[in-house]
């Protein structure tokens, strides 16, 4: 998979993102004390931004690209974390566990192609 795919996937993952943050505070009625239901927004965007700089800046894909994987192995962490010590401490509250593990899964599946995206340029590279 070439790095510009990468980009592509990195914008399609950082809209959905952006668009569960949104959908789930949302559902909160955009109450500012649920706030936190937008957290995978700033994921999102954050990702979004590095897919623009990636694109236009062609000699920095590389280091941006491994930025937004950090910021999707980060999203995966903490929404694992916290969607496990909110089943552990409030079952009560579904959506917002849903909320947190959807950004896990969603920053695990970009974890995965980024991930096979790094070893087939690899492998590239060793030709």
């Amino acid at each position: 998979m070439k790095s510009p795919a990468m980009v592509k996937i990195t914008t399609v993952f950082s809209l959905l993102l952006i668009i569960q943050g949104l959908a789930f505070w949302g559902m909160a009625d955009f109450e500012m004390g649920r706030f936190t239901a937008a957290i995978p927004s700033f994921f999102g965007v954050l990702m979004l931004l590095c897919a623009s700089l990636a694109k236009a800046m062609p000699k920095a894909r590389m280091h941006v690209m491994h930025l937004a994987v950090l910021l999707a192995l980060l999203g995966t962490i903490g929404g694992s974390v916290m969607g496990a010590r909110g089943l552990l401490k409030d079952p009560v509250e579904m959506t917002k566990i849903i909320d947190q593990w959807l950004l896990a899964l969603l920053c695990i599946i970009y974890l995965i192609f980024a991930v096979r995206s790094f070893i087939a340029s690899r492998a590239n590279q060793s030709d």
